[in-house]
C-alpha cells in the first residue's frame, strides 16, 4: 500500500513539475516575442502613437457629443409635438346642440 502511495506521489510531482516547466517556457517564449517586436520602436514613434491615440479619442468624444445633441433635439421635438397635440385636444370648440338642455 505504501509503495502505491509513494508511486502516485512521484507521478503527481513529476506532472506538476512538467506543467510548471511548460508554463515557464511558454511565458519566456511570449516575452522573447514581445521584446523582438518592440526592439525597433523608438521614443519618437511612441510619441507619434500617443498623439494619434489622443486625436482618435478627441474625435470619438466629438462624435458622441454630436450623437447626444441629436438625440436631445429629437426628444425636445417629440415633447413639443406632444404638448401641441395635448393643447389642440383641449382647445377643440364646444358646439351647442340646438334643442338639448344642459
Amino acid at each position: 500500500m505504501d509503495f502505491n502511495l509513494v508511486t502516485y506521489g512521484f507521478i503527481a510531482l513529476s506532472v506538476g513539475f512538467f506543467l510548471a516547466f511548460s508554463a515557464s517556457a511558454y511565458a519566456l517564449a511570449r516575452i522573447a516575442k514581445f521584446e523582438k517586436s518592440v526592439s525597433d520602436l523608438d521614443w519618437d514613434s511612441l510619441a507619434d502613437l500617443a498623439i494619434d491615440v489622443q486625436k482618435l479619442k478627441k474625435n470619438a468624444q466629438k462624435y458622441q457629443a454630436n450623437v447626444n445633441a441629436a438625440q436631445k433635439l429629437t426628444q425636445k421635438e417629440k415633447l413639443a409635438m406632444a404638448i401641441e397635440q395635448a393643447q389642440y385636444q383641449q382647445q377643440q370648440p364646444v358646439t351647442n346642440i340646438i334643442g338639448m338642455e344642459r
